[in-house]
C-alpha cells in the first residue's frame, strides 16, 4: 500500500509539473518555472523513493537533499516574484 501511495504522489507532483511549465509557456512568468522545476524534482524523489523501498536507509541523504532543494526554489520563486521590479 505504501508503495502505492508514493507512486500516485509522484504522479500528483509530475502532473503538477506539467501544468506549471504549460502556465510558464503561455505567460513567461519565471514563477511557474521555477514552481515546474520544484514539482518535478519533488516527483522524482518520490519515484527514486519508491524505488529503493520505503526501508532502504541508504537514500536517507538523497531524500532530505531533494526536499531542501525543491523547497528552495519554491522560496526563491516566492522572493523573486515580489522582490522583482515592474
Amino acid at each position: 500500500m505504501q508503495l502505492f501511495l508514493l507512486g500516485m504522489i509522484s504522479m500528483g507532483c509530475a502532473v503538477a509539473a506539467l501544468l506549471f511549465l504549460r502556465f510558464w509557456r503561455s505567460s513567461g512568468d519565471r514563477f511557474f518555472l521555477f514552481f515546474a522545476a520544484a514539482f518535478a524534482i519533488e516527483g522524482l524523489n518520490r519515484f527514486v523513493f519508491a524505488w529503493l523501498g520505503p526501508g532502504s536507509s541508504d537514500y536517507q541523504l538523497g531524500y532530505v537533499l531533494a526536499r531542501l532543494v525543491a523547497f528552495t526554489l519554491i522560496i526563491a520563486a516566492i522572493l523573486d516574484k515580489n522582490t522583482r521590479r515592474r
